[in-house]
């Protein structure tokens, strides 16, 4: 209570300086003409959502689009930040994962657990590359000149994974004028940034290099109270980019090459304990460990009580780690009435993470786990224009290798069993690789000077392969682990738990190779009605396909693999602007069709903890999306947007045939998807003789959301009606801790823009009224008998500096 009053009281300070200092500008802004006040209408924002430059309001499709200004004022500061700007789109942070993670669903369409061999079904790109493991994509956003988010599927233009759509950031490009900036930040929780960037012409607009970089780092939102140390310390976060761009005018030739780098270091993530099943392993088996200070309350909501003792180093001292780099090489030729385009590219990613899940000294399940990623793609574009047509032709390829590892202690080392173990520690380690190839043709045809239609038509082919290494028993010396129906059983280092070799000490042969082939179309076909110069209609349609692949955990006999999910969708659009463009309304409303929709599963496999994807039956969605901004008078802008989501499994599709037996879950909430999610914003200029005044606030709100539900299997005659009674009850109150609670998170930020010199002193706040949230949970309340969430960001403010020249 005593930081929230803190923070009350400083805001409070804050808000009467700003309103002091602020007041000559708003008396200049009031002394202006008559003739001054008109408000004037919106520019053109220009997006590539279908690999061309066009107008936002004349693009046949469902796109949020920010510039440069808009990230700033709003604060998008990390990836995950999207979520409050655009409708429908959903994002998770670290959860079990690194705090690099970041995976988005829309319209429903999620992947509930994207890691080395499951995909994310909304696809991340910069600069045109796709970035093909979501765990290292939560970085900050470090020069970015535009985000475009791209609703429904985008298979044909984007590839595979993009059922749900596409995220384009696009960075700052060097041009031929000497430019830049330089800026700093102060904040609570120790909060200390320092960026800068700079475009340096070396030969004017035809040979230019921009640079740009930036260091972080803050204190933790929390504490660990066991053993009294912050969690959540952002140690260091270091970001850095570097572009060069050759245009000669003596050639119709311009390549781009591009470099960046981030690293970033942590101490933890903000995971803490939110309800214990009473008759589960981590109460009965721990007398006494627990009182209701162990249960998360408003006083200790950021807090917990982790104390890891395996003996194991990396896993009793909390951390995340991620480092990750690439290069990129874009060319363009203008052979005439033909453009070719070449993007070539190379990343690697390095992740990994430590993590007491019940956030106890109870130490009922911690890991460590490591995930290292390379991969290679190259696209190549084909456009041009004859008459009435626009076409784009190209192919794709891209190949990844990498290796994931989760060393793990479950339920290990009982007390009250005398120090054995209900599961022996465990490696899951396991190589892997794609391969993906792709040919693709899209074309817009003029059917009249107002009706246009657009079909397109992508073929992917994906090889798939891992090989597992996994083991029980990590320790150097044997385990004793207490098996029910055979008692205790011991497992010596390095048991091999997977391949041939499964149950016998092999070190060094413990393998299980699997590969897999899949291929899959993508198409879209639309048609758009220019029904006034102000108004645009339009009506699509469009398939997709999320990879197939394999689990990496311990699975159920015949779950080792899963089938593409496959997404079909409809939509129709109407793009206006209205009052000489002083009022822009976009509305899209939509049908999804997913079909072998991928699952994540929670469970027990032989013994042991595991997590696994599978293909849980058809999904159908359908609902709204509408955004909408004005320029009431001059200087205001005010926006909003809203999205309405319904969401179901067909009847009879969904039957589980993972750890619980066979039957039909069709009546079951669909994870990931939202009744409502909404934004409001309202930006406010005055001018002043030395410059002008912006004031800015923005609220974003989601609605409830479950992560996965579960149903008892009560189809056992066997079973009495207590036992039926008792098992209905436990998946209730499990698919109630599976549901997060909704919220709504107020942003503000008040500049002073100077002109002489080019200097901005702005003061801001993100989450302002302290709201309490939980942005993701780990949900095993009937597996390892807890359920543990992670908190989101608490209320944070500070001042920035920012000198442009």
């Amino acid at each position: 209570m005593m930081k929230i009053s803190r923070f009350r009281q400083a805001l409070a300070c804050s808000s009467a300086a700003l309103a002091v200092m602020a007041t000559p500008a708003i008396a200049q802004a009031q002394a202006q003409p008559a003739e001054d006040t008109a408000s004037e209408g919106f520019d053109v924002i220009v997006v590539t959502a279908r690999k061309t430059e066009e107008d936002l309001q004349k693009t046949p499709l469902s796109v949020t689009a920010l510039n440069a200004e808009a990230i700033e004022t709003q604060q998008i500061t990390v990836v995950q930040d999207i979520q409050r700007v655009a409708p429908g789109l959903l994002s998770r942070g670290a959860g079990t994962g690194p705090s690099a993670i970041v995976t988005f669903a829309i319209r429903g369409n999620a992947q509930n657990s994207p890691n080395s061999v499951t995909d994310s079904a909304v696809g991340i790109y910069v600069d045109g590359v796709y970035l093909g493991r979501p765990i290292s994509s939560n970085v900050g956003i470090l020069d970015v000149a535009n985000i475009q988010v791209l609703r429904g599927t985008q298979g044909t233009l984007f590839g595979r994974n993009t059922t749900g759509g596409a995220v384009q950031f696009t960075t700052v490009q060097p041009g031929g004028d000497l430019s830049g900036y330089i800026k700093g930040t102060l904040g609570n929780y120790k909060n200390r940034l320092i960026e800068a960037a700079a475009t340096v012409p070396l030969a004017g607009e035809e040979l230019s290099v921009r640079v740009a970089g930036r260091y972080t780092e803050r204190g933790g939102y929390g504490r660990n109270l066991i053993r009294n140390r912050p969690i959540g310390d952002l140690e260091s976060d270091v970001s850095a980019r570097g572009t060069l761009r050759w245009a000669p005018d003596s050639l119709p030739v311009k390549l781009t090459l591009a470099a960046d780098y981030v690293k970033s270091n942590d101490n933890g993530t903000l995971n803490a304990l939110v309800a214990v099943k009473p008759t589960g392993p981590l109460a009965t088996l721990f007398p006494g460990q627990f009182s209701p200070n162990f249960i998360r309350t408003r006083s200790n909501y950021y807090d917990n009580f982790g104390d890891s003792r395996t003996g194991n180093a990396n896993i009793d001292t909390p951390f995340n780690r991620n480092k990750a780099y690439g290069f990129a090489g874009t060319l363009d030729i203008d052979l005439g009435s033909v453009d070719l385009k070449s993007i070539t590219a190379y990343r690697k990613s390095n992740s990994a993470n430590t993590l007491d899940l019940d956030s106890t000294p109870a130490g009922a399940i911690a890991f460590n786990s490591a995930y290292i990623q390379d991969q290679i793609s190259q696209e190549l574009q084909l456009s041009g224009k004859s008459g009435k047509l626009d076409w784009i032709i190209g192919a794709y390829y891209f190949k990844e290798t990498g290796n994931e590892r989760s060393d793990s202690f479950a339920l290990h080392n009982v007390p009250a069993l005398g120090g054995l173990s209900l599961a022996p520690s465990g490696r899951n380690l396991t190589d892997f690789s794609s391969k993906s190839t792709a040919l693709f043709a899209q074309l817009n045809y003029k059917l009249t000077d107002r009706l246009r239609a657009t079909g397109g038509f992508r073929y992917t082919w994906d090889k798939r392969g891992i090989n597992g290494h996994g083991v029980n028993n990590i320790r150097a010396v044997p385990e004793n682990v207490f098996v029910p129906g055979r008692g205790v059983v011991v497992f010596q280092p390095n048991t091999c738990r997977v391949g041939p070799n499964a149950g016998t000490r092999t070190p060094g042969l413990c393998n299980d190779p699997r590969s897999a082939s899949f291929d899959y179309p993508a198409w879209t076909f639309s048609l758009d009605y220019q029904a006034s110069d102000d108004v645009l209609i339009y009506a699509r349609t469009g398939g997709a396909s999320l990879s197939g692949g394999f689990n990496t955990r311990p699975t159920p006999v015949g779950r080792t693999s899963f089938e593409p999910e496959d997404v079909r969708d409809v939509e129709a659009g109407l793009k206006g602007q209205f009052l000489d463009n002083k009022l822009q309304t976009n509305l899209a409303v939509f049908y999804v069709w997913r079909d072998g929709a991928q699952n994540i599963v929670n469970g027990f496999v032989n013994g042991s903890i595991t997590q696994f994807a599978q293909n849980s039956g058809n999904v159908r969605a359908y609902g709204l999306e509408l955004e909408t901004r004005a320029r009431p008078w001059k200087g205001m802008e005010l926006s909003g947007s809203v999205s309405r989501l319904k969401s179901k499994y067909q009847n009879g599709s969904f039957v589980d045939i993972g750890t619980n037996g066979t039957f039909n879950r069709s009546g079951e909430t669909v994870a990931q998807t939202p009744r409502w999610t909404y934004t409001l914003g309202a930006t406010q200029e005055f001018e002043a003789t030395w410059g002008k005044v912006i004031a800015h606030l923005d609220y974003a709100y989601i609605s409830s959301r479950n992560f996965g539900q579960e149903t008892a299997d009560v189809t056992n005659p066997a079973l009495t009606a207590a036992q039926i009674a008792t098992r209905l009850s436990d998946a209730a109150i499990a698919n109630a801790l599976g549901t997060l609670p909704g919220y709504g998170i107020l942003n503000g930020r008040l500049t002073f823009a100077l002109e002489n010199p080019n200097v901005d002193l702005s003061i801001f706040g993100r989450n302002i009224l302290g709201k309490r949230y939980s942005q993701n949970l780990f949900n095993s309340y009937n597996q390892l008998g807890f359920t543990a969430n992670n908190a989101g960001d608490p209320a944070t403010y500070g001042v920035t500096a920012t000198f442009r020249w």
